[in-house]
């Protein structure tokens, strides 16, 4: 029954929900919203909200709606966290852990193989690592690509602008050059001889 209402309106019982309040007094709440009392009338013959209703609710679309605010929270968490980390490491962040993770490849590498780590495992781990390394210099890579890509892009625009002004100008004034108004050789003749008469 509450699924059916307008998102607003349980967004609203969510929010009340996970402030704690109690599933009686949001089943009061609701029988005095009339978009509640006309579903419930169209649907349930007139019969109101109930506790029970809400409690059914809080096991079930709240449970979804609390799950997608913990991933939004995540969401914005890792943003912020990552714009930090760009900031503190001047916008070569990928470039920096490359160097560490290049430096850890390099540490693991010159250590000899000690009786409790037997070398395939460590190969395992070193084909990992690498296998992570390729992938953030290859993301390093594409990002440079697009950069310059972009770049690239905004020079042709702007040529194409600078052409596009060219060609209006052109347009707007007249040729003052007879020779470039494309007039035939028979019409020029005519002109020519008119002229002659005069």
């Amino acid at each position: 029954m509450i699924a059916r209402l307008p998102q607003p309106i349980r967004e609203q019982i969510n929010r009340r929900l996970q402030n704690d309040e109690a599933a009686k007094s949001i089943a009061g709440w609701l029988s005095t919203l009339p978009e509640a009392n006309a579903l419930m009338a169209a649907e349930l013959h007139g019969e109101p909200v109930n506790e029970r209703d809400v409690i059914s609710w809080e096991h079930g679309g709240y449970r979804v709606w609390e799950a997608h605010q913990d991933a939004l929270a995540a969401v914005r968490q890792f943003s912020a966290d990552a714009a930090e980390l760009t900031q503190a490491a001047s916008g070569q962040l990928a470039d920096h852990l490359a160097l560490c993770l290049t430096a850890r490849l390099a540490a693991a590498l010159r250590e000899p193989v000690s009786g409790r780590d037997d070398p395939a495992g460590q190969l395992q781990r070193l084909r990992h690592l690498c296998g992570d390394l390729v992938a953030l210099r290859k993301g390093d890579h594409n990002a440079q690509w697009l950069r310059l890509e972009r770049e690239k892009l905004g020079l042709r625009m702007k040529e194409f602008e600078r052409e596009e002004a060219v060609r209006e100008m052109e347009m707007k004034e007249p040729e003052r050059d007879p020779s470039k108004w494309h007039i035939s050789q028979e019409t020029r003749d005519r002109v020519r001889a008119e002229l002659e008469r005069m």
